[in-house]
């Protein structure tokens, strides 16, 4: 289109030419002519580049997202299994509370309940960063991984304190190990996984400008 304009231009001059009857009227015309074209092919070139760095960006954040959200996905079914192991915890010290006599099947629920709270404190453990991930980014999901890691850590400590406890070759009285699961509980439970804000800052990291935080 600059170039069509700029031809259209030359014709005009060549016309001007032949009907201005001052030439310097036409040298100051011409060369009014040739500074609004320059300004007018430094902007077009400059917002060209400026597109061109605009889509790399974008290509760069969609490319940033996938990897985030298939290490997410994965990260949030480990979340959901310490989580149902958590709630069936508190389902056994529960029915401890009300029980009139200790049976051996509870001691095998806590004894297979550590053993799936040791498998998933392991695989929180491996979890690594995607190599391919931003360093803005990699920085807030290394956070992530650690709160976690102290989050299984102090879950796991909690079971097996208690099934050692359970155990029927230590277990005495069931009013003592019901106090003692209560005080361990108490000492070794974990606060709670607060990871919101650093997921948060990831996906406003990563949005599109113009279509908002990925959900």
């Amino acid at each position: 289109m600059l170039y069509i304009l700029f031809a259209l231009a030359i014709m005009a001059l060549i016309a001007l030419y032949k009907f201005l009857p001052n030439r310097k009227i036409f040298i100051c015309f011409c060369s009014t002519l040739v500074i609004v074209f320059c300004i007018s092919a430094f902007i077009q070139i400059n917002n060209s580049r400026n597109e061109v760095i605009s889509r790399a960006e974008i290509e760069d954040i969609l490319t940033q997202q996938k990897i985030f959200g298939d290490w997410y996905a994965a990260y949030q079914k480990d979340i959901d299994h310490l989580d149902r192991n958590w709630q069936l915890y508190h389902s056994i010290i529960e029915s401890l509370k009300t029980a009139e006599v200790y049976e051996y099947s509870t001691y095998e629920q806590l004894l297979e309940l550590e053993e799936d709270a040791l498998e998933e404190q392991e695989k929180i453990h491996a979890l690594k960063i995607p190599n391919e991930l931003n360093l803005e980014h990699a920085i807030l999901l290394n956070e992530i991984i650690r709160k976690t890691r102290l989050y299984v850590d102090a879950q796991t400590k909690t079971i097996s304190a208690v099934r050692k406890a359970a155990d029927p070759e230590n277990f005495e009285d069931l009013e003592i190990l019901n106090k003692f699961i209560k005080d361990i509980t108490i000492r070794e439970s974990p606060t709670g996984l607060f990871t919101a804000a650093e997921v948060a800052a990831i996906r406003e990291n990563l949005a599109v400008p113009g279509e908002g935080v990925i959900r």
